[in-house]
């Protein structure tokens, strides 16, 4: 069991919490995936509430539906590329749009810490995984 239950720095010191910190990611690519189809779709309809929409973000929907599929099957590539992909894409925004960018910038940093906690997650999850599989006796050797 995760010897601390602190939501914004969860432990990853075993296998529990490093489950729990990288499927926390895995929810947070599937928000971001969720309001960038909704609002990709509003604007096929010529519905513009955000700026900085377009059909063509559902492609940016489809790579974070897949990151977090694969965040939660707990692969350390994807969570890099997951954490990676969301950093890029805040910070275009905020370079090409500015203040308006800054709009959701509370929940841009919850997200982006979750992130980070996939990242760690999924790379606790490996090592915690490898130093079982050190330990444990070999018994398929006679």
């Amino acid at each position: 069991m995760a010897q601390s239950q602190n939501r914004w720095w969860p432990s990853v010191d075993d296998l529990e919490g490093a489950k729990e910190a990288a499927h926390q990611a895995a929810g947070a690519a599937v928000f971001v995936a969720a309001i960038t189809a909704l609002f990709s779709l509003l604007v096929i309809f010529d519905i513009r509430i955000l700026p900085g929409f377009s059909p063509s973000s559902f492609v940016d929907a489809a790579l974070f539906a897949i990151v977090a599929w694969r965040v939660y099957k707990l692969s350390r590539a994807w969570a890099v590329v997951g954490l990676l992909l969301f950093a890029v894409e805040r910070a275009y925004a905020f370079y090409y749009r500015g203040t308006t960018a800054m709009a959701g910038f509370v929940v841009g940093i919850i997200l982006l810490l979750a992130f980070v906690h996939g990242v760690r997650g999924t790379f606790a999850n490996h090592r915690l995984t490898m130093k079982a599989a050190t330990l444990e006796p070999n018994t398929n050797q006679v």
